[in-house]
């Protein structure tokens, strides 16, 4: 049986008014059960309840997290989670572009999907996460962990960089970018760019070039075990940056070295048995679906 829920942070997506109205109508369901509220300190602002506001420390260690918004939002949401082992719940709010691959219902049904965690119908759904370390001289210059992919890539230039896996070398790409994702992370940047879609239960990081400027590249699926070593070979005419789920940015050096492996981290996500990965893929994603006549 899943933890008891006796408090839920909240946050959202504050350029919707839906998101925002939806946490007003969840801040009333929960508060007549007992449930102690919190919210992210700019929605509090928003919906005239400063009072409840919070830092993302505290958000993060309520008893569940329920994020309001697009795939985004539930990134956002998870790197506040995922240091306190809390679970997420995604109500999906997204717009055209968003699959909502990683959230579990929209708004019309998040009092029913609250309601069946309340009463402990649910299962947490665990998820690897990608860790990220980067050295220049010998020195840490940024650690992080990514829930979708970490990807390192120039502004404007093409990158090379030389890759080993467990120390061993396997080549150097001339490419815009590279990233290492997820399982979870296959169906965002990772498809994008060419790379296989996985199943979120199979442990693997996915090391995929973006825009090789070759014909002959294709991904690496390595166990999640394994360390994968990205030097930056060039570089010094632009900005590069090593990107954390398209959201966080860290400037990276010449010479600077990236190791990659599988983050402590774990991703929490409530499962309420809607939709499973291969349903998600056909009605999200039309795999496979011919258009026209």
């Amino acid at each position: 049986m899943e933890r008891v829920v006796r408090s839920v942070g909240i946050v959202a997506n504050t350029g919707r008014e839906a998101a925002i109205a939806c946490a007003r109508t969840l801040y009333e369901f929960l508060a007549v059960r007992d449930v102690r509220v919190r919210f992210a300190s700019d929605l509090a602002e928003l919906l005239g309840l400063p009072e409840l506001g919070v830092g993302e420390g505290e958000l993060g260690r309520c008893d569940l997290l329920a994020a309001l918004g697009g795939d985004g939002t539930l990134l956002a949401a998870n790197r506040v989670a995922s240091p306190h082992a809390t679970p997420v719940v995604g109500i999906h709010f997204g717009g055209p572009g968003s699959f909502g691959f990683l959230t579990e219902t929209g708004p019309d049904g998040a009092c029913e999907a609250l309601e069946k965690v309340l009463a402990g119908r649910y299962q947490v759904e665990e998820r690897l996460m990608v860790g990220g370390r980067a050295t220049r001289d010998g020195t840490v210059v940024a650690e992080l962990s990514a829930l979708n992919e970490i990807v390192i890539r120039a502004q404007a230039r093409m990158l090379k960089m030389r890759v080993a896996v467990q120390g061993t070398y396997i080549a150097t790409y001339a490419a815009d970018g590279i990233m290492v994702a997820s399982p979870t992370g296959s169906t965002g940047y990772n498809l994008a760019a060419g790379g296989p879609l996985v199943h979120p239960g199979v442990e693997t990081l996915l090391l995929t070039p973006i825009c090789p400027h070759t014909l002959n590249v294709r991904s690496l699926l390595a166990p999640a075990d394994h360390r994968i070593e990205v030097v930056l070979e060039s570089g010094e005419r632009d900005v590069t940056l090593m990107t954390v789920d398209g959201q966080l940015s860290h400037q990276l050096e010449p010479q600077d070295q990236v190791v990659f492996f599988r983050s402590p981290q774990r991703a929490r996500f409530v499962s309420l048995g809607v939709d499973d990965f291969y349903a998600k893929v056909q009605t999200r994603l039309r795999l496979g679906e011919r258009f026209g006549s």
